[in-house]
């Protein structure tokens, strides 16, 4: 399968990635754009990035993911999805809709590449459980929450390939009980 682990940053998807590939090593683990582009001395870290920090990571997500398209059992720390959701939130805080944007622009790619992918795993902020993290602005996790929510529940961007696919999870709870979420959908 090829899955992608979506959601907001101390979310714990790098945990959940790093559990999931402890008990199935046969998954190879695709770390996020944001630290390969760092590692290629191509962006500078910033928990809050700029639009063009976040296309730069969204074009590299759709490439991942095509470029492995064919492999059988990867597992991406985030999709293209994030990168929307978290474009979202900055052209919120200057009033801009995002279908104005050079993101939009990107759409039909995301969805292409989204076509590649088995299986979404998004992790929301929720009440229960939550790890506990030190973070400078945490009004802005939960408005990029309040993003990524309304393009997974309610579909506001139109990128989701077609109905039911990829299925798309919503993932909670402790370590143990996200593992086991995600491998009652492996497919075996």
């Amino acid at each position: 399968m090829r899955i992608a682990v979506s959601g907001t940053h101390f979310i714990g998807k790098t945990t959940l990635i790093e559990d999931l590939i402890k008990a199935h090593p046969n998954y190879k683990h695709e770390i996020e754009p944001y630290y390969k582009l760092q590692d290629e001395k191509m962006m500078e870290l910033s928990l809050e990035p700029s639009l063009e920090s976040l296309l730069e990571q969204l074009d590299y997500s759709i490439d991942q993911i095509n470029k492995l398209a064919n492999e059988p059992n990867v597992v991406f720390d985030r999709c293209p999805v994030d990168f929307i959701a978290y474009a979202m939130c900055v052209t919120d805080q200057d009033s801009i809709d995002i279908n104005d944007t050079e993101v939009s622009e990107r759409f039909p790619a995301v969805k292409e590449a989204l076509d590649h992918l088995d299986l979404i795993v998004f992790l929301p902020i929720t009440k229960e459980n939550s790890i506990e993290y030190t973070e400078e602005n945490p009004a802005y996790r939960k408005a990029a929450d309040k993003c990524f929510k309304k393009i997974y529940r309610d579909d506001i961007c139109d990128i989701f390939p077609r109905y039911g696919h990829p299925k798309i999870i919503e993932v909670f709870g402790d370590r143990i009980t996200r593992l086991r979420i995600l491998e009652s959908y492996l497919i075996k």
